[in-house]
């Protein structure tokens, strides 16, 4: 009986256990299979794409929504990569974001949605100055274009009105005719080798114009200052460049230092000339300006050679930090006349290019050379250094930034450009020069040649003589 007793306790033990532990596993075995058995929470209904629109919510809305909100409504989330910008300041939110119909629908039905707008392309607004030479308008362009380049129905276009200001722009070559009308009283003589302040050959004059006259010119509203090393036959000592370059540096410094002065930019030599063969005491001056932080662009030189021959030309190119320029035409081919090679940086206008000259304070005059060519780059990096601190302050640095923004017109040619490539076309003629009367056309009176030199001197390699044709 015990022995029966004993196997009726452990068959109800069994039974027991069996039926506290059951629901325990049934349990588990649910909540484990929960998820697979029950949708989640509603599907993403949201299409990514389509076209961008800006969405703004109404401030005035009875309860106005967050940007969150609305965007959950969508299905999206500031996240989501559809989802470009979000608006939220104190005077308006919202968020720009791409979206297919569905989306728009949903928005148009939002009573708290004040604007629905699709996205449109924005341009900088360029400004342009007509009735300009050839030359402006091929540094404000990458689009080929056609005309006289004597004529003046050219389009200048550019970004900023400050044009070089505070940028002070030294000429060193024969002088500059200050009382010129394109000057506007920016242009002031500060030194010359021989002490005669005049410019008696009209060269300098002409590069003046160039790089920083009003009409005419690139840096329409910098300082002009005229450092006189060429005589009056467009000719001159080595050692008078270097002399006017040790003027421009101790007068840079001197700017620098200058307390208060907050409107100086920066200082850019630029130099019209050339010698037979290189000479080493202008390149170690142009080395000494660069590494004083002055900016300076040199002419190739018109011998139809190879630049580094020639100096300053062979202070340029991959051979040093200065910018070393050659001509084009107006159809962008090199000029015949023009050097080039490995010291060459850029090319820039140089055939017959429309600028000031002495005589009188409307006169100008057609010249061509890389004597032309340079000062349009010179006016480039004079605006350049009033627009960018950090560039004005580097010339290696600058060099690259002009550089990398030139046209590639093929063959090796970079063609100078002010940054704009979709520049504006010519818009017909204009005979006179801010009311003051009209244009002079003067006789250049050059020596075809192009020659300096003197009956009673042999061009030597410590001559020099001004890179126009």
């Amino acid at each position: 009986m015990d022995f029966l007793k004993s196997i009726l306790f452990a068959l109800l033990s069994f039974i027991i256990t069996f039926a506290l532990s059951a629901p325990a596993i049934v349990t588990t075995v649910v909540t484990v299979t929960a998820p697979e058995a029950t949708p989640s929470a509603s599907a993403s209904t949201h299409e990514s794409g389509g076209e961008e629109h800006i969405v703004i919510i109404d401030k005035n809305a009875p309860v106005p929504p967050q940007v969150a909100e609305v965007l959950k409504r969508l299905d999206l989330d500031e996240g989501h990569s559809d989802v470009r910008h979000v608006f939220n300041n104190s005077a308006f939110q919202g968020f720009a974001a791409s979206m297919k119909s569905h989306c728009l629908d949903l928005l148009a039905n939002m009573s708290d949605v004040s604007m629905v707008e699709k996205a449109v392309t924005v341009s900088r607004a360029d400004m342009a100055r007509h009735d300009a030479p050839w030359g402006l308008q091929r540094i404000s362009t990458s689009s080929d274009f056609a005309g006289s380049p004597q004529d003046m129905d050219y389009t200048y276009t550019y970004t900023d009105n400050n044009l070089g200001e505070g940028s002070d722009v030294y000429i060193i070559d024969t002088g500059i005719y200050t009382s010129h009308n394109v000057f506007n009283g920016r242009a002031s003589m500060l030194w010359s080798f021989d002490g005669d302040m005049d410019d008696k050959d009209g060269h300098g004059t002409h590069v003046a114009g160039t790089a920083a006259g009003s009409i005419l010119g690139v840096a329409s509203n910098a300082n002009i200052y005229g450092v006189k090393a060429l005589d009056a036959d467009g000719g001159g000592w080595s050692s008078n460049v270097v002399a006017a370059i040790d003027y421009v540096i101790q007068r840079h410094d001197s700017q620098k230092k200058s307390t208060p002065n907050s409107n100086f930019a920066g200082s850019v030599i630029s130099m019209s000339l050339a010698t037979s063969e290189p000479v080493t005491a202008i390149t170690q001056a142009v080395t000494a300006a660069l590494s004083a932080g002055i900016h300076t662009i040199v002419a190739a030189g018109n011998a139809a050679t190879d630049a580094c021959t020639s100096s300053p030309a062979s202070s340029g190119g991959t051979h040093g930090s200065a910018l070393t320029i050659g001509a084009i035409s107006i159809t962008n081919t090199p000029a015949s006349f023009t050097n080039y090679g490995s010291c060459v940086d850029l090319y820039a206008p140089g055939v017959d290019i429309v600028s000031s000259w002495i005589g009188s304070p409307n006169m100008v005059n057609v010249l061509s050379g890389t004597s032309m060519a340079t000062p349009h780059v010179t006016g480039i990096v004079a605006v350049a250094m009033a627009g960018n601190a950090t560039l004005a302050r580097n010339p290696g640095l600058m060099k690259e930034s002009v550089r990398m923004v030139a046209v590639d017109v093929g063959n090796g040619v970079l063609v100078a450009n002010n940054g704009i490539r979709q520049g504006a076309s010519g818009n017909g003629k204009r005979e006179v020069v801010d009311g003051k009367g009209k244009w002079e056309r003067a006789f250049s009176g050059l020596d075809a040649s192009g020659s300096c030199r003197r009956e009673s001197e042999s061009t030597t390699a410590a001559w020099l003589c001004n890179a126009r044709r």
